[in-house]
């Protein structure tokens, strides 16, 4: 068949009789017109929205655009549940088929935090892990990472880490003296 007559006859999926050998996996020898069940690969996909919303008491309100709207499917006080909140709340409104492909999740930052500000970290992520009581009580320095949804801090002597909002206290006490002991660290850092 030449590519004129192929591309005339919707019968053959274009790329009919490539080398890919995937027409029959990807169309079942059907025409295209009988594929009502089957997405065309030239069609979009669905993407689904969903935000976070800061609560007054630190947690977390996943919300989805529904069908309806937008819809609250789920409360967290840890950063680390989130995407399953909004994964699970996803499928609820849109049923199981939908991919981690097709969702969006959006995380803004937090109203009592800002870049820059003077931080401690409080706990880690492992109680049981004694290297993570290191950094706890040091003073750090936070940087909203809205991607990671949660806060790039650099501890001074210690290093950066990816810290969620729950384990930061946002109020410290700084005193002169750690000040000038964190940009000793940066300046020795930047020049080492």
């Amino acid at each position: 068949m030449t590519p004129a007559a192929r591309a005339a006859d919707r019968t053959v999926p274009p790329f009919a009789g490539s080398r890919l050998g995937c027409n029959e996996w990807l169309y079942g020898g059907l025409p295209l017109e009988r594929l009502q069940h089957h997405q065309r690969m030239s069609d979009p996909e669905m993407q689904v929205r969903a935000r976070v919303r800061h609560e007054p008491d630190r947690s977390y309100a996943v919300l989805v655009d529904g069908p309806d709207g937008e819809v609250e499917v789920g409360r967290t006080g840890r950063t680390a549940d989130l995407w399953a909140l909004a994964q699970a709340g996803a499928a609820r409104l849109f049923g199981d088929g939908l991919g981690a492909d097709n969702l969006t999740l959006h995380v803004p930052q937090p109203p009592y935090g800002q870049d820059g500000q003077w931080v401690r970290i409080i706990a880690g992520e492992n109680p049981d892990d004694p290297s993570e009581s290191d950094d706890i009580g040091v003073l750090a320095q936070a940087r909203w990472f809205g991607h990671e949804g949660a806060w790039f801090v650099t501890v001074t002597g210690t290093g950066t880490s990816i810290v969620p909002s729950e384990r930061l206290d946002f109020e410290p006490v700084v005193t002169d003296e750690q000040v000038a002991a964190f940009h000793t660290y940066i300046t020795a850092a930047a020049a080492g």
